[in-house]
């Protein structure tokens, strides 16, 4: 009788690295090689967080046998434009000859854009799409992620990347659930349109106190988030105004008044180059739509209020800086 072939199980990315900064770029910056690996390549880390401009590339390395420079973007949810202009923002600035994109899942025209680039880029210049996914054997104890080559030169393995135009369900259901907010707030002038940056996990609004600081609201892991994200031209800026306002803590959480089954949470982020404040409470983009319209109108709600009590410390923090 023939041995019966080990099933497994794949699981969502967020089930193994809940947060893209905190824990899945450095994880991979800390596994390169089980990336290089998967594309031939010996990676070994040169830095995190590197500053391009005003911008960050998430990972610099080197590949050791050519002696390149190679520049990774990694996300933990469906390609976009956004993070493919990042990518080429982040390779020509760092002089990087390889530039991998590291993604759940890619979009036909995304992956269409890297293999193209490939073709129309001399043999030094290279592009990678690489599909991560995190698989569950059956009988093992902890999952294990593995990395698919989608685009890479030479090559475009088109079975694994979205059909031309669709979306993903997960892309619809937070796309149909954020719009209405990002509606309703270009409608009463919280934010300016020409300045949102899109993810379908996260809608980013700008202060315009400063380009860098910006109000975001979020669902992830069963919580909805409102947020004030803070990260300036360098980290001791940004901690700078996050230490500054903690000293106004009593009086902010006095001031917003979140709802119940709320908490809040102040995240200095020492490692990083960001931090936040944040209210949460239980929320899931999987609840009934009762429940999504009660978090849609809570983040509503709670945004403005927000917006009204750190613009005025912020305001006058950055002054006197």
């Amino acid at each position: 009788m023939p041995e019966r072939e080990d099933e497994s199980e794949q699981l969502a990315v967020r089930d193994r690295w809940e947060h893209e900064a905190l824990n899945f770029t450095p994880w991979l910056a800390e596994n390169l090689q089980v990336l290089g690996d998967s594309l031939g390549l010996k990676l070994e880390w040169l830095q995190s967080e590197v500053p391009i401009g005003p911008y960050f590339l998430d990972i610099l390395a080197r590949e050791t046998r050519e002696d390149v420079k190679v520049a990774i973007e990694n996300q933990l949810e469906e390609t976009n434009l956004h993070h493919l202009g990042q990518l080429l923002t982040y390779a020509t600035g760092c002089g990087a000859h390889i530039a991998i994109w590291v993604a759940p899942e890619f979009g036909y025209e995304h992956a269409q854009a890297l293999h193209l680039l490939n073709e129309w880029t001399n043999e030094r210049i290279r592009f990678y799409g690489v599909k991560v996914e995190v698989i569950k054997k059956a009988g093992a104890l902890f999952p294990e992620p593995r990395f698919r080559e989608v685009v890479y030169p030479g090559g475009w393995n088109k079975a694994l990347t979205l059909p031309s135009g669709e979306m993903s369900l997960t892309k619809r259901q937070h796309h149909e659930f954020f719009q209405p907010i990002v509606s309703k707030l270009l409608a009463d002038g919280f934010a300016d349109s020409a300045h949102l940056n899109f993810w379908y996990a996260d809608r980013i609004f700008p202060s315009r106190i400063h380009k860098k600081i910006g109000y975001a609201v979020s669902l992830d892991k069963g919580k909805a988030w409102v947020t004030l994200h803070i990260r300036l031209e360098d980290k001791l800026r940004t901690k700078q105004v996050f230490d500054k306002l903690e000293e106004h803590r009593e009086h902010i959480q006095e001031s917003v008044e979140p709802g119940p089954g709320t908490d809040w949470r102040w995240n200095r982020h020492d490692r990083h180059l960001f931090s936040s404040v944040n209210i949460r409470r239980e929320g899931s983009i999987d609840d009934p739509p009762a429940k999504l319209d009660e978090t849609r109108a809570w983040m509503l709600d709670l945004l403005p209020k927000l917006k009204e009590v750190f613009d005025p410390h912020l305001e006058e923090i950055l002054a006197s800086m």
